[in-house]
């Protein structure tokens, strides 16, 4: 579990703002999805009013951090955690989540885990996903996270399909994946580390790590494209691709 891990994510599992070990007795990242509301177990609401902001904690703890912003006309529905300097963007809804520190996000969110520094600034649905740091999401993008069928989704993980045992699940999004405008993902997909996806259609429920995704077919991202990219994004956030980072990564290539 740990070792394919590494090809959706080399930062550290953050909930709550917080390093977390729960990747050491969760196998899934869909059973951690299932699990969000446990997150919250033993804590209380925390947040300020915001005008013209709906926050709603009947069906669960809210948690706002004190610098995040949330525009006018956004609802936020319990249980929710919105970490430090995130971004809400006017006329969101997001539900049963945790959007962690330095995010913006937008839109219709509902089951979802956000790793810092990610983005989904503009409108689409994201539904009972795993996004990693670093991950920017097209205008547009959206996952389908149930079945016309209602069955059961299943999702490739290291080379095997494996039944979620639940009729919903969305997309895994690895560490700086980026989406193009209007990309629509179905249920049970798995990105892996450093890819580019640009199409108009379903793309595969399956992508490799450092994958370009473009006209339906599917070809190698150059290391040295890929790192300068990550560099720029991680600039603007005031932050640095480490030299420990990059031989992680490196590796992870090396294997593809």
């Amino acid at each position: 579990m740990m070792d394919y891990l590494k090809k959706i994510m080399i930062s550290d599992l953050v909930l709550l703002d917080k390093s977390s070990s729960l990747f050491d007795t969760i196998k899934y990242p869909w059973d951690l999805i299932s699990n969000i509301p446990d997150l919250f177990l033993e804590k209380s609401s925390a947040y300020n009013d915001r005008e013209n902001v709906i926050i709603n904690d009947s069906d669960g703890v809210v948690m706002v951090d004190d610098t995040a912003i949330i525009e006018p006309f956004s609802v936020l529905n319990g249980p929710l955690f919105i970490g430090k300097n995130t971004l809400v963007k006017s006329h969101s809804t997001i539900s049963n989540s945790i959007i962690n520190h330095d995010c913006k996000v937008s839109g219709e969110i509902h089951s979802c885990i956000f790793q810092p520094y990610s983005n989904k600034a503009h409108d689409g649905f994201l539904g009972h996903s795993f996004i990693g740091s670093w991950a920017n999401l097209g205008a547009g993008t959206t996952t389908s996270n149930l079945k016309n069928n209602y069955s059961s989704i299943s999702v490739k993980w290291d080379g095997e399909l494996i039944d979620t045992e639940s009729i919903f699940f969305g997309s895994i999004i690895g560490e700086h994946v980026k989406t193009a405008i209007g990309t629509n993902l179905n249920t049970g997909t798995v990105i892996e580390i450093g890819c580019n996806i640009v199409s108009q259609s379903f793309p595969p429920r399956h992508i490799p790590a450092f994958s370009l995704f473009y006209k339906n077919k599917s070809m190698k991202i150059q290391f040295n494209n890929f790192c300068d990219t990550a560099e720029k994004a991680m600039q603007r956030r005031n932050k640095t691709l480490s030299s420990s980072q990059k031989s992680i990564l490196n590796s992870i290539y090396k294997n593809y």
